[in-house]
């Protein structure tokens, strides 16, 4: 009861939450009780739980970047160091940035669970109804822990937002991965169709559920979703890669992204990626690593989409590459997408190719070539894993997914060892720092938090 109490005092006074878009605007309720809760009532704070993935604190600061600064995409220039002890992979027990990565998503889970706990004492809801509600709220919570697990492993599964029950042990890694997969399932199953990228759906269910199997090693799970979402005919492969990355476009590339707009202005991934000559300026505090610019083959469209030169912006050779994919004109309105058709048919021939192990799989290679071919490359004839795991590096640069394609991935130089632990080696690194630590102000609330190994 002390929990129905919290969540109604949270719709009563929901209505503080500004809708975007797509999302539905609806007036509070004065008087609320299980059997008259509506559906409204219940998008209102569902609302709030995309509110809070827009939010400038619970955005959590850049954590969408830092797979690519712990990796080989970005590197450290300027102003925070907490920034440098990412990019060092030497990361500090105290580091205020973590903290945020660590926080920001237990705000949308907590959100989440307050949506999926009064789904089940309102009576006045259709089965039918609570079920898409339910599926929506479960793929944003599923996501939220998707962001914890590939950053700090194994982490505590909260499911009520009564404060004495936040006091909890970390979860395994492998429960964690399970928490989301079921989720994820039950997203697949009940959320709404495909309605536009700015709201949950299916497809996007489906999207993110298949990354996560192939993560994980379930190969034909991961490429029978990830084929069903291109054979949705839903989503197109983009004729031009520089469209993506404007959002006014609606390139038929988008599956699910984080909606901003210019009347939040959260999005500030662009204004700390970009020189400050580009257009919507920028404090250029994150250049890209030229190991990437070298990555991109000639003729590859996606080289100019995706970085610039400015070789005036500094002397130093190593910033003078800048990121560009997030667009917007200095208002913060930048989507970050989550999910596109182009991994669809990267994650298919990937694990195509991991269940045959032929380097000529016509299936593979029909996958990876589809995406080469819009990109301005020329088809591959053979394929190998290393091989796949460069397209994704290319496509998908900045998009949030390249610490945890290195660390799922063996070396070529050493395959008993992850291209993660290598490249960590090379900077005198041990596999501790595969994950980030626990924050040690985390640990001061919950004093259940075990630290990661090492740390």
């Amino acid at each position: 009861m002390k929990a129905f109490k919290y969540l109604l005092f949270l719709i009563i006074f929901g209505g503080i939450i500004t809708s975007c878009e797509d999302e539905l605007d609806v007036f509070p309720r004065n008087q609320l009780t299980p059997n008259t809760i509506t559906s409204d009532d219940v998008q209102l704070l569902m609302n709030g739980v995309y509110a809070t993935w827009r939010n400038p604190i619970t955005f959590f600061y850049l954590s969408f970047l830092t797979e690519d600064l712990s990796s080989d995409n970005l590197v450290y220039r300027a102003t925070f160091f907490q920034h440098g002890e990412v990019d060092n992979n030497a990361i500090l027990t105290n580091n205020v940035l973590t903290l945020r990565y660590y926080n920001g998503p237990y705000s949308i889970i907590q959100t989440a669970n307050d949506v999926v706990n009064l789904l089940e004492v309102a009576t006045a809801i259709p089965e039918e109804s609570k079920k898409l509600l339910e599926g929506e709220a479960r793929y944003l919570r599923a996501y939220a822990y998707y962001k914890l697990v590939t950053l700090f492993g194994g982490v505590p599964i909260i499911e009520s937002r009564d404060p004495d029950m936040q006091i909890v042990p970390r979860s395994s890694e492998a429960d964690v991965w399970q928490y989301i997969i079921d989720d994820l399932v039950f997203a697949v199953n009940n959320a709404a169709a495909y309605k536009g990228p700015t709201l949950v759906s299916k497809e996007a269910a489906k999207a993110l559920l298949s990354r996560v199997y192939l993560i994980r090693g379930n190969n034909g799970e991961a490429k029978r979703l990830a084929d069903e979402v291109i054979a949705s005919n839903l989503f197109a492969l983009s004729d031009n890669y520089d469209n993506i990355w404007v959002k006014a476009n609606n390139d038929k590339e988008h599956i699910f992204y984080i909606n901003h707009t210019a009347t939040d202005g959260t999005n500030s991934m662009g204004f700390f990626l970009r020189h400050s000559s580009m257009v919507g300026s920028g404090r250029a505090e994150l250049p890209v690593d030229l190991s990437l610019i070298e990555a991109y083959e000639e003729g590859d469209t996606r080289k100019d989409a995706s970085v610039v030169n400015i070789p005036t912006a500094f002397t130093n050779p190593s910033w003078q590459w800048f990121a560009k994919k997030f667009r917007d004109p200095g208002d913060g309105s930048s989507p970050f997408i989550v999910s596109r058709i182009a991994e669809m048919y990267l994650i298919s021939a990937e694990a195509q190719f991991k269940i045959s192990n032929n380097s000529t799989d016509e299936v593979a290679l029909g996958r990876i070539n589809a995406v080469r071919q819009k990109r301005g490359l020329a088809a591959l004839t053979t394929l190998d894993l290393h091989k796949i795991i460069h397209e994704r590096r290319v496509e998908l640069a900045f998009e949030g997914t390249r610490w945890t394609d290195m660390k799922r991935t063996p070396s070529q130089s050493n395959p008993n060892k992850s291209m993660a632990l290598v490249y960590l080696e090379s900077k005198g690194r041990t596999t501790r720092d595969l994950v980030y630590p626990i924050p040690d102000a985390a640990r001061d609330v919950n004093p259940l938090l075990e630290q990661n190994p090492g740390y």
